[in-house]
């Protein structure tokens, strides 16, 4: 039998190879209809070795498309070196991911704090998937204090559970398995030791330096958190000729965690404008005119040493102390946002109205005014219900 030798191009050389640019030749194969590259070679020699081989491979359903091995290749890399992650480079990863969701400047800092303190001595150096539940335990036995213990144990869950989340390190399972206890919960929003009557709240509020007596106001019926309060600007109220069209916008925050205190973005979710009460207005009018510089960016409670900021935190709270023990003695001033909410709640207000007001993400935490709202609204019927009952 003779044999036929193999079909030449134009240029001499055999099929499937062709002379690139540069003077290196190209070795080509078709595959399931499609044209690879089996690779670029510097002689025609070597061209026609690669492709003797891609061809028998074909012949033997064993072929691989080169392009498909270079994918192949590029992701078991990426694998290697996702897997290859230290702890350390995966909190640095974690605590930048966590700023870019708005996360508040004091919690990525207590989160570094503990990390750096505790966490990253015993295992930063390890790789994700190589920390056992047994290197947890050592970690955490050697924290002294029960708190730092809480802070350490919730701080390295949450960074496993985050590198799950987003794939990292090839882990399955985090290997935080101690059991950490719940945090004390704060008094409900619909508990009635928690809320004032709006005589105690005027009370309060009168009892206040005089500089300080709207603070009382704005906390309770607009539903304002200390930090908001104290981040309040003379620009931030709009329409206090009109009573009735009254509103105060809520565009930052006095954070008194950051060095220096400062300004800083409201809590996530918490930029918004509210309504104001008919019955403050003249308060704040009258608070503007006489405790507050008249250029827009003046705060409306300013330091007496430097007007230009907000009064401390500290003084504030020192005030703040003396003022509530002449009608509610230990009462929380965040409390007064509790007041205003649920009465916000009773007066009919949605659950999205409830969020909106109060600039909450968690509907849990709106729900519990509604809640508290509709134990009142029993009350109320329970009420009528006696008179339907006795037709009086």
């Amino acid at each position: 039998m003779v044999e036929i030798p193999p079909r030449k191009s134009k240029d001499g050389l055999p099929r499937g190879i062709d002379r690139m640019p540069n003077g290196n030749y190209r070795a080509r194969v078709t595959y399931d209809g499609r044209q690879y590259m089996v690779g670029s070679y510097f002689t025609v020699g070597d061209a026609k070795a690669a492709l003797a081989i891609a061809r028998s491979e074909i012949a033997r359903k064993i072929f691989v498309p080169p392009v498909l091995l270079r994918h192949q290749r590029r992701s078991q890399d990426m694998s290697d070196r996702a897997s290859a992650i230290t702890v350390r480079e995966w909190a640095d990863d974690w605590l930048v991911r966590l700023e870019g969701t708005g996360r508040a400047p004091g919690t990525i800092r207590s989160y570094r704090s503990t990390l750096d303190a505790h966490v990253l001595p015993a295992i930063g150096d390890k790789r994700l998937p190589d920390v056992t539940s047994l290197d947890i335990e050592a970690m955490l036995g050697g924290i002294a204090t029960k708190g730092a213990w809480t802070n350490a144990a919730r701080t390295t869950r949450s960074l496993f559970l985050a590198a799950m989340a987003a794939k990292v390190g090839g882990l399955v399972e985090s290997p935080v398995t101690v059991t950490i206890s719940k945090p004390r919960r704060k008094a409900s929003s619909g508990n009635s030791e928690d809320i004032a009557t709006p005589t105690e709240v005027r009370a309060m509020a009168d009892t206040m330096p005089a500089q300080l007596k709207i603070s009382v106001h704005l906390a309770a019926w607009c539903a304002l958190r200390l930090g908001e309060v104290l981040g309040l600007q003379r620009r931030d109220f709009d329409g206090l000729e009109d009573g009735d069209g009254a509103v105060v916008h809520v565009r930052r925050q006095w954070n008194s965690k950051v060095s220096p205190p400062g300004y800083t973005e409201p809590k996530a979710g918490s930029r918004r404008t509210i309504a104001v009460p008919a019955s403050l207005v003249p308060l704040i009018t009258e608070h503007l005119d006489k405790h507050v510089p008249a250029m827009g960016e003046a705060p409306l409670l300013p330091s007496p040493a430097r007007p230009t900021v907000p009064i401390s935190q500290t003084r504030f709270d020192q005030a703040w102390r003396t003022a509530r023990e002449g009608a509610r003695p230990g009462f929380r001033f965040h409390a007064l946002r509790h007041t205003g909410l649920t009465e916000y709640a009773r007066a009919g207000a949605t659950l999205r109205e409830l969020q909106e007001r109060g600039g909450h993400l968690s509907v849990e935490v709106a729900l519990g005014y509604q809640h508290a709202g509709l134990e009142r609204d029993r009350a109320n019927v329970a009420k009528m219900d006696a008179v339907i009952t006795n037709g009086a």
